[in-house]
């Protein structure tokens, strides 16, 4: 037993951190002890105040030497490295003065700084903490002036994307709603265009990729005309019989066998048509010179 206790013992000696070199900094305001270690440091630091001194405790930090330094410092008079059992070392700060202590470790664990500084007297804190409240009304902290500066950029931005939505609208409607050009001469008499009225599109439908059937209005007079690869008028309405979609659907269906047997009637043409042109491109005049 006593033999496994020492073998724990061993390793755990063994993996410690060990204190290389130590110096202290004075400045008016603190002095500050830089310790270097020789691996990072994972163990645990404790603080005992005492009369006229401070003890900080490092454990898993081992030490062979005794030091005992003065220190010509208001802050801290006597700096003591005392090494322990196990590998514990003793930091021991004395001073006449009420003072606070802070240790921290660097970032790789290679280093400890322990700060010194003289406490405030009580009634001194008392009057900066009765000034502080005061001095915050008096100027606005550079946080809040930055929410504040955030908040009104942001409800800039806010008006101007609902600024910009409301004119992409206004745009799209006067699009949608704007009325045709009177230049079809083939439907509007040239005494009829010259009237004053505007011509009006109400419904459109799209039949095919070539041909769309659109009903419009000008003055009082709807007409249902198919454009596209040709113009054809279908139907005139006087008396309101066309009023909404449904009412356009209606009679886009009546009119919807016209329209096939006219749209078959285009395509035989053009059929026929192709064909007499290739069997003209075809067709080579014999030549009896031979």
């Amino acid at each position: 037993m006593k033999i496994f206790l020492a073998i724990i013992t061993l390793c755990a000696w063994v993996n410690a951190a060990n204190l290389l070199t130590y110096n202290v900094y004075e400045r008016t305001d603190r002095v500050d002890v830089m310790l270097s270690f020789d691996a990072p440091h994972e163990g645990s630091i404790t603080q005992k105040n005492e009369t006229n001194a401070i003890i900080l405790t490092i454990n898993d930090l081992g030490y062979d030497k005794m030091i005992e330094k003065s220190i010509n410092s208001e802050i801290i008079q006597e700096l003591t490295i005392l090494p322990e059992k196990n590998n514990t070392l003793q930091i021991i700060l004395k001073s006449n003065k009420n003072i606070s202590v802070v240790a921290s470790k660097t970032v790789d664990g290679f280093g400890l700084r322990i700060r010194s500084s003289i406490l405030q007297a009580s009634s001194a804190s008392q009057n900066t903490a009765l000034q502080t409240p005061s001095s915050s009304t008096s100027a606005p902290s550079s946080f809040e002036l930055v929410d504040t500066r955030y908040i009104i950029v942001i409800a800039i931005l806010l008006i101007l994307i609902a600024l910009m939505l409301w004119i992409k609208r206004r745009m799209a409607f006067q699009t949608t709603n704007k009325p045709m050009p009177s230049r079809s001469s083939w439907l509007f008499s040239p005494k009829t265009t010259n009237s004053g009225h505007e011509v009006t599109l109400l419904h459109k439908k799209i039949i095919d990729n070539q041909n769309s059937i659109v009903l419009f209005e000008y003055g009082s007079i709807k007409y249902l005309v198919m454009t596209g690869s040709s113009n054809l008028l279908l139907e005139k309405f006087q008396n309101g019989e066309v009023k909404d979609d449904n009412d356009f659907e209606k009679v886009f269906e009546e009119n919807r066998r016209r329209l096939d047997e006219y749209l078959k009637l285009q395509d035989t043409s053009k059929q026929q048509n192709s064909y007499k042109d290739k069997a003209s491109a075809d067709y080579a005049p014999y030549d009896d010179t031979h």
